[in-house]
């Protein structure tokens, strides 16, 4: 099953695409940010965003694919043109039909490391270990791969769980 996980933002959208061929057996795929000028008017950057996107899932054709959730902060601007960052990422996964599951931070964190108040630098140590990443990545790369790890392991539970489901009402 191939995954496409999305950390959203303005100035950089972090994407990573894995691969999974059994339970925690992952294999990185392609991943990297998009990055946006802001000498750019918004419009023009929420574009490029899309049609990058747009043509990372046309060239890799993921199956599902995750989102972060927004969390409050202190700069409603910056809420508002998150949104539209997310708007655009919803589009850009619908028109392929990709099914999208949100993940809060904390969510992501757990699911990678074990604890939702793990810091950025210990994500990024976990996501490069186990998807066998020997080079530097950025913290948006990151989060993005963190985040399609958490699709698959919820992937994998819910099949476990449709698994036992099914035992259990013999």
């Amino acid at each position: 099953m191939r995954v496409i996980g999305i950390d959203p933002g303005l100035s950089a959208t972090g994407y990573g695409i894995i691969e999974s061929s059994g339970l925690n057996k992952y294999t990185g795929i392609a991943y990297g940010s998009i990055k946006t000028s802001r000498k750019k008017d918004i419009p023009t950057r929420l574009f490029d965003i899309f049609t990058n996107l747009a043509n990372i899932i046309e060239a890799y054709s993921p199956s599902y694919g995750g989102i972060e959730t927004i969390f409050v902060g202190k700069d409603p601007k910056n809420h508002l043109h998150m949104g539209e960052v997310r708007d655009v990422i919803f589009l850009a996964m619908k028109m392929k039909n990709i099914s999208i599951r949100e993940f809060s931070p904390l969510q992501v964190k757990k699911s990678v490391t074990g604890y939702g108040g793990a810091q950025k630098p210990q994500v990024s140590f976990m996501v490069t270990r186990l998807l066998n990443i020997d080079t530097v990545i950025d913290e948006h790369t990151a989060d993005a791969l963190a985040i399609a790890m958490a699709v698959l392991n919820q992937h994998d539970l819910e099949q476990r769980y449709v698994h036992y489901d099914r035992i259990t009402s013999r």
